[in-house]
């Protein structure tokens, strides 16, 4: 998911990948930092297990500890529960869909001004990653 989120924000390029004598495929420094820490974050964000909240890293440790039981015979049954990672975006495809259908009167009765959302198209058709204020996307919504 972290190799993910770091393709979707655009933060990964050709640049960042040096091929070695090998023709193995490795990360520069910088981008491999930028990797770790996406990945902490992701380690460090929470979700709902077991009815309380906890961090994946915590609920990672307990499925480990589960199978320990299993494989050393402490437990005769075998069951992985993890909850589902989420990436937060505030820019769905159907939201993106929807400002760049978007005419003049919508764009005036939505109250967005004109080189904003020139802009927004703009970032949308360039692929970028584009911030919609939650006023802003009720409205888009209806």
């Amino acid at each position: 998911m972290s190799v993910i989120q770091l393709l979707e924000e655009k933060k990964l390029k050709k640049a960042d990948f040096i091929v070695t004598e090998n023709y193995n495929i490795r990360l520069r420094e910088n981008t491999a930092k930028a990797l770790i820490e996406t990945i902490k974050q992701n380690f460090n964000a929470r979700a709902l297990y077991n009815g309380k909240y906890y961090s994946y890293q915590n609920i990672l440790y307990e499925n480990v500890r589960l199978l320990a039981s299993y494989i050393i015979g402490r437990s005769g049954k075998l069951k992985f529960d993890i909850p589902e990672f989420k990436i937060n975006r505030v820019d769905s495809t159907d939201i993106r869909s929807k400002v760049l259908s978007l005419t003049p009167q919508d764009r005036k009765r939505l109250g967005i001004n004109k080189s904003t959302l020139w802009y927004m198209q703009r970032h949308i058709k360039e692929g970028k990653k584009i911030k919609i204020y939650d006023k802003v996307a009720s409205k888009i919504d209806r």
